[in-house]
């Protein structure tokens, strides 16, 4: 059977803890949802001027690194000026996809709720869950590769600097915070891989379940006889 929504599921408990029928407990469970529908859209307008302040930095940040780049292809700056404004340029460009990710994910959770609310059927309240779960999967899918390029300009950051230490530029302390910005975005790498595995997985079962429920009896059948 499919994953169904928390609050769906709650139907049936509701039913059996007040020993009333299913359609008096739906009737509770709609009362009860309505403010998490409300907090819902508030969170999805949130998440609409997040995507809406991203698209603003994108655009600031592309115009510094266009202008960045001109002076580095002339060699008029030193490298870290132009890795400080590649790197703003596409984490303004990740930060973007992933707002837009957002965004999605909590469309699907307010389209999830006010389903629920409605008494709509248990179908298309898993067809909306199922969009939350992709748009979430993807909005990870994102944060993997943000982590990615925090990490790739914090080594080159540290290279940097140690090779100015070399020279008497940097002083060991700005060796050993550059050192710990390293070791803080690894550890941010690895905690953003393991959440994208972790939602692919739950989205894996999701999808079997999913389709073992499509199947229904014929594929259980199928399986009796081989």
């Amino acid at each position: 059977m499919p994953k169904t929504s928390r609050l769906s599921r709650c139907l049936f408990s509701v039913a059996l803890l007040c020993g009333c029928g299913v359609s008096f407990a739906a009737d509770a469970v709609r009362q009860l949802c309505r403010p998490q529908l409300d907090e819902s859209v508030i969170l999805l307008n949130h998440a609409t001027l997040k995507v809406d302040l991203a698209r603003s930095d994108l655009a600031a940040f592309q115009r510094i690194y266009e202008l960045i780049k001109g002076l580095w292809d002339a060699d008029a700056i030193p490298r870290m000026v132009y890795l400080e404004a590649k790197y703003d340029f596409d984490s303004a460009r990740l930060k973007l996809e992933g707002a837009d990710r957002l965004l999605e994910r909590q469309a699907a959770l307010v389209e999830q709720y006010r389903l629920i609310c409605d008494g709509a059927s248990q179908r298309s309240v898993d067809a909306a869950y199922e969009r939350y779960r992709r748009a979430d999967c993807e909005a990870q899918a994102r944060s993997v590769a943000a982590a990615e390029i925090d990490l790739d300009f914090s080594e080159q950051f540290l290279a940097s600097v140690e090779e100015l230490r070399s020279g008497e530029v940097a002083t060991l302390p700005d060796v050993i915070r550059a050192e710990l910005d390293v070791e803080r975005e690894k550890k941010r790498l690895v905690d953003a891989r393991a959440r994208a595995a972790a939602c692919r997985q739950a989205l894996a079962v999701f999808d079997a379940a999913e389709q073992t429920h499509r199947d229904g009896p014929t594929a259980a059948a199928a399986a009796t006889a081989g």
